[in-house]
């Protein structure tokens, strides 16, 4: 994933969140990286880690040409939306767009090769870990 960063917080415990852009939306987590300090206004190739998906966390649509999208709710949730492309005993594989692939432990779902997987974390949830600075 790409990510632009918008906006810097550091929090107490000297924990570092950043709200930024995606080639698909607006998103927000926490920074795991001491290697890479983030700045605004610069761009980051990132990998994610992500706590396992529950089905009642989950609104599958079983359609195919609805587009993909990540955004900052109301209440400061990120909301993912993306389409499974492998499932395998308890786990998945979504991509949220060409450049940004996911695997996700999942459960208490009938989930399908080519469904429309939306759901809900908390920013706290998302931690970012950057291993490249992008041009």
């Amino acid at each position: 994933m790409k990510l632009l960063v918008e906006e810097v917080t550091k929090e107490l415990n000297n924990v570092i969140s950043v709200k930024g852009q995606t080639g698909i939306g607006s998103f927000a987590g926490i920074w795991m990286s001491r290697e890479f300090d983030p700045e605004v206004g610069k761009s980051y190739y990132c990998e994610l880690s992500l706590p396992e998906i529950r089905g009642e966390d989950m609104i599958i649509k079983r359609y195919q040409d609805m587009p993909t999208y990540t955004d900052i709710t109301l209440d400061g949730s990120i909301l993912f939306k993306g389409i499974c492309h492998a499932v395998e005993e308890g786990s998945m594989v979504v991509s949220f767009s060409y450049d940004w692939i996911e695997a996700f432990e999942f459960s208490g779902v009938d989930l399908r090769v080519y469904d429309t997987v939306k759901f809900f974390l908390e920013r706290d949830d998302i931690k970012i870990y950057p291993y490249d600075l992008a041009e």
